[in-house]
């Protein structure tokens, strides 16, 4: 199905409505929702309905279906955008009266009076709706909204109120009002529903439609956008090229909101790294950010906060950070370097001091890491989901996952690509392929080897999303790896010498066997992360990982992007009888937890374009003169940073890093920056020393 052409006979108003209303696609919970409501209203404790979304959303057009929804039903429909009036009761009383057809003033009664004795009138044996669209321009009416127009409108109706933000204030605060609102906020289309879009748009080729899904991630009004630009590339290549000026009108709808030079250059700055805080933009601007100025940041509707601190929509950011880059190249790869310089060194120190540093390394690879893992990473984002040990008090729920995934299991689509769709993939797995990763698992005997082993993935509401395995390897576990599919292949392709280094005592653990992180549905970009950030876990504990993927494309590249080692020799068909598996190994103990960042880092773009050779993935120079701080300060000397990088890198002030060199500058009894260098790269290490 295709829009048709011009009907015969018909207004262009006319024409334009239908167009548009065959255009609309997805929102169908909302619309659902809307009818229940107009359907029942009284059985329903709340009257007002509010829609909220950032720029692009679509909220408009939802607020025209809704109104065609409500028409078609015979229930009245007023709509007010309040972009179009002056922000006084008046003037809305008034626009509402001439949507009623109530064309004069009654005599001797106020206007507002007059406004909501007609309305209660229209609403005395029927459902009414009044909506009000932008309501982020309500500016002084929200409280005159609040506190005077709707508690005099009769219980049936009910108001639809559309904007940017969610309701917030005495709404939220006032027991009342918050059992009177139900938030309904819009978040992107699916690909489904892009691809619906596509081609009623005339798109059919299904590599295009994949490319126009990647480049908008569903966002409605860059759907509109970019369709017809790349529906025109099939017919000549450089007309699919995206104008900057289309990128820079879809940033300047969204920046209508954050006036001022010094909040948009903000803006573009934290378009860079994928997730974001004060400090962090402190060390890309290379100054520090006033509090008052973040505060407006984070406020703004296209800023979300996570669990580890605050990102912008991920269109609004990958938008944004194309214009940086287009108009200010030398800044955006700075802002970039610096960003993966940051992350590179807080994993570190969490490395070096023995704590968690998986965020820290995943912020870097999708900063700049290897194409795979950052198309894995782009439309992901920090989520609230969590991990629970599985043990025999809840063993039931983990069979009960098993059970419905290979009940409800369905082939799946999974489509990624790097920001820039430089590197697009795409991964199509059957039914039964899906299910590859609950092949052979044990779980009554997992559980009873060990209490930790399965651990079920959940979301904030308790509801089980994901499942993972991974049984640590010694002489307790040594019996049942042996025996188990999957993991018997390896341990019985071992000489009695090798076999004798896995031996070990429970205590000791010679690493760890891993089975499966599975996740109910893997085309969802929020799973993949939480999947892959308990890898990262388990890669940065300091052990040996053994792991025998499904054999489909997207585990191999993952696992290979991640630095593992095939084991030579080594293949199976426990996964479905047929297809030959294989084994891959990654040791992260002692040192090498450390050259594993190291590996990550040389994997980067920055490292060959921004550092001298040989110098930014080497171990940093440890001297007994050093102390721990400035053993880190001299390593980011020797690759030729300045104090300020040097301060963006590590977190800490300018100043701090002037008394580190000036300290190192004293020890060493250089003068200058290049001698300190020098003396540096020069002194032994402490394994040199005798």
């Amino acid at each position: 199905m295709t829009l048709e052409r011009i009907t015969t006979g018909a207004s262009l108003a006319d024409q334009l409505l239908a167009w548009n209303e065959a255009s609309f696609v997805g929102r169908s919970f909302e619309l659902q929702l809307f009818g229940q409501y107009l359907q029942s209203l009284s059985m329903y404790t709340e009257r007002i309905l509010h829609i909220y979304g950032t720029g692009g959303m679509g909220k408009s057009f939802l607020l025209s279906r809704c109104r065609r929804t409500a028409e078609e039903k015979g229930i009245p429909f007023l709509l007010t955008d309040l972009r179009d009036y002056t922000n006084t009761p008046e003037r809305i009383c008034s626009r509402l009266l001439q949507l009623q057809g109530d064309g004069g003033a009654a005599p001797g009664l106020p206007e507002q009076e007059h406004c909501v004795r007609a309305l209660n009138r229209l609403a005395a044996d029927a459902p009414l709706v009044l909506a009000f669209d932008h309501y982020e321009e309500a500016g002084s009416l929200d409280s005159w909204f609040r506190e005077s127009f709707l508690p005099a409108l009769h219980a049936n109706v009910l108001i639809v109120t559309s904007g940017r933000f969610p309701l917030e204030g005495p709404w939220k605060r006032l027991p009342g009002w918050r059992r009177l609102v139900l938030p309904i906020p819009l978040r992107e289309l699916g690909y489904e529903e892009c691809r619906a879009y596509a081609q009623l748009h005339g798109m059919t080729d299904e590599a295009d439609i994949d490319r126009l899904w990647l480049r908008t991630l569903g966002h409605p009004l860059s759907l509109s956008l970019f369709t017809p630009l790349t529906r025109e590339a099939r017919k000549s290549p450089s007309a699919g090229d995206i104008p900057a000026g289309d990128f820079e009108s879809l940033l300047t709808d969204w920046l209508r909101e954050a006036p001022g030079e010094e909040l948009r250059e903000l803006v573009l700055a934290a378009s860079v790294p994928r997730s974001f805080h004060q400090e962090l933009l402190s060390g890309l601007l290379g100054e520090p950010v006033p509090s008052p100025l973040f505060e407006r940041l984070i406020r703004l509707s296209f800023v979300e906060e996570t669990a580890e601190g605050w990102q912008l929509h991920g269109l609004v950011r990958e938008t944004a950070s194309r214009v940086l880059q287009t108009r200010m190249p030398a800044a955006y790869e700075e802002y970039r370097r610096r960003t993966a310089a940051a992350f590179y060194a807080s994993a570190r120190r969490a490395l070096e001091r023995g704590q968690d540093a998986s965020w820290d390394i995943a912020e870097l690879l999708r900063a700049a890491g290897p194409p795979v893992l950052r198309a894995h990473y782009r439309h992901s984002r920090t989520t609230f989901n969590y991990y629970e040990s599985v043990g025999l008090h809840n063993l039931a729920e983990a069979e009960d996952y098993i059970r419905r995934r290979r009940e409800q299991a369905r082939g799946w689509n999974v489509r990624c690509s790097t920001p820039g769709l430089e590197s697009v993939y795409r991964f199509s797995f059957s039914a039964e392929e899906t299910l590859y990763r609950l092949a052979g698992l044990r779980l009554e005997e997992l559980v009873r080897l060990d209490p930790g082993a399965v651990k079920l993935l959940r979301r904030p509401g308790g509801e089980t999303a994901g499942l993972s395995a991974l049984l640590p390897i010694h002489s307790g576990t040594l019996p049942f790896l042996l025996e188990a599919p999957l993991s018997r292949a390896y341990f019985r392709s071992l000489t009695p010498q090798q076999l004798q280094a896995y031996d070990v005592p429970p205590e000791k653990k010679a690493g760890a066997f891993l089975f499966t992180t599975d996740v109910e549905n893997l085309e969802s970009e929020e799973l993949r992360s939480d999947s892959i950030r308990l890898q990262f876990e388990w890669i940065l504990g300091g052990q040996l990982l053994i792991t025998s993927p499904p054999p489909l494309p997207y585990f191999i590249q993952a696992v290979e992007a991640l630095g593992f080692r095939q084991a030579e020799g080594v293949v199976h068909t426990d996964h479905d009888g047929v297809t030959p598996s294989y084994t891959y190994l990654l040791d992260t103990r002692r040192e090498k937890q450390l050259a594993f960042l190291h590996r990550m880092m040389e994997s980067t773009d920055l490292v060959t374009r921004n550092t001298p050779a040989g110098t930014a993935v080497q171990p940093g120079p440890a001297h007994s003169l050093l102390t721990a701080r400035e053993q880190e300060v001299a390593e980011q000397l020797i690759q030729g940073r300045t104090n300020l990088e040097i301060a963006a890198g590590l977190f800490i002030s300018e100043a701090t890093v002037k008394k580190h060199v000036n300290a190192m500058l004293q020890k060493y009894g250089a003068k200058n920056r290049t001698q300190l260098a020098k003396a540096l790269l020069e002194a032994p290490r402490p394994d040199q020393e005798e």
